[in-house]
């Protein structure tokens, strides 16, 4: 019996990243008690996406992106599939840059994630208004952006915790 305990730790332990992203993205779509925020909330399941991506690649495959970015496609009514592309892409390119990121400063991981925000929000922006025929307003888009980057920091703080309680073992 204690053999399926471990198997069961182990196994939240592996798809906690994945947990965390999804959770992220449901946030991102509660009604918060602030006037106007509901409009140019963060993208918080992206910065799941970029944090585990960085930290723990073995426990946020490409699978993972995809499907975080399907929920948040769900979610916000986007066209489906853009931002499970787009997500998909931006992971495989954060594995491809994460020595840039991993295990520099803070304020490294922070402008690395602000420039693949930046990216991510003007493509899903583009693929938005390239599938709706018109332009889609910009103004809420970059404020999402600005408002993503500020609050960055904060569900970081809260991932390292994570990452030290749960998954320093695995």
């Amino acid at each position: 019996m204690d053999a399926f305990w471990q198997r069961l730790d182990l196994w939240l332990r592996h798809i906690m990243p994945t947990a965390v992203a999804l959770i992220m993205v449901l946030l991102s779509v509660v009604a918060w008690p602030l006037p106007y925020l509901g409009s140019v909330m963060p993208p918080l399941g992206f910065i799941a996406l970029y944090y585990w991506a960085t930290h723990r690649p073995d426990l946020f495959p490409a699978g993972a992106a995809f499907t975080v970015g399907l929920l948040t496609d769900l979610i916000n009514g986007l066209p489906l599939g853009v931002s499970a592309f787009l997500f998909t892409v931006a992971h495989h390119v954060i594995l491809r840059q994460r020595r840039f990121f991993a295990g520099h400063s803070f304020p490294m991981l922070w402008s690395g994630f602000a420039l693949a925000a930046g990216v991510l929000t003007i493509a899903q922006w583009l693929a938005v208004s390239l599938t709706g025929w018109q332009i889609a307003p910009f103004a809420p888009v970059l404020a999402q952006t600005v408002l993503g980057v500020a609050l960055f920091p904060l569900p970081c703080w809260a991932f390292i915790l994570m990452q030290r309680a749960a998954l320093t073992a695995v």
